[in-house]
């Protein structure tokens, strides 16, 4: 049996997602430094994935191993749902900008603008899903992680738009509007650790 095996599951998935996060920085890298033919955007949305990456590593490592608790069956259909979807993803955030400058037509504009939005709904139903049919333990560490995050971060931005009224802070309407749900999904991830714990 080698080390790794002996690892609990959510170990050898954080040095999984280690290995790939260091991966997309170590091409970002690469990239800017060699100057290749790829644009800034793409550039930096490889280096996010790198960083996402790395900290998913982080949390993962921390997470007390839940294998049991979710079955086979059920993890295989999340991640046969989830993985294609946020593949989809990716794929379309690379040329997303440079389609939706191309396209001029104001419905096929329109399609092309949400698109983003609607991979991320696939994403989501992927997860609702997964938390529908977990046992009562895992939904209840994820409804809750879930909870928690929303509070956070729906407090934050609206802390911010106090921040923005007073004219002590100037964010971009579109950033801020963009940015609320990885705040989410960052805010779940650290949540989910800390609760997981509490009940493992």
């Amino acid at each position: 049996m080698s080390v790794l095996e002996t690892l609990p599951s959510c170990r050898r998935k954080s040095l999984f997602a280690l290995g790939l996060g260091l991966a997309c920085l170590a091409l970002a890298w690469a990239g800017l430094a060699n100057h290749w033919p790829i644009s800034d955007h793409s550039l930096g949305l490889l280096a996010g994935m790198g960083a996402g990456a790395v900290f998913s590593a982080a949390l993962l490592w921390f997470m007390p191993d839940s294998g049991g608790s979710a079955p086979k069956a059920l993890m295989r259909r999340y991640y046969r749902e989830f993985i294609p979807a946020m593949l989809a993803y990716v794929a379309v955030m690379l040329v997303w900008k440079r389609l939706l400058a191309w396209v001029q037509l104001p419905a096929l504009r329109l399609l092309v603008a949400l698109l983003p939005a609607l991979l991320v709904f696939w994403v989501m139903r992927a997860f609702v899903r997964f938390v529908r049919d977990s046992d009562e333990m895992q939904r209840r560490i994820e409804l809750e992680a879930g909870a928690a995050s929303a509070l956070l971060v729906s407090g934050g931005y609206m802390a911010a738009g106090f921040l923005q009224t007073a004219e002590l802070i100037d964010v971009p309407s579109k950033v801020a509007m963009l940015w609320v749900f990885p705040a989410l999904c960052l805010t779940y991830g650290i949540a989910k650790v800390f609760i997981a714990r509490r009940y493992r």
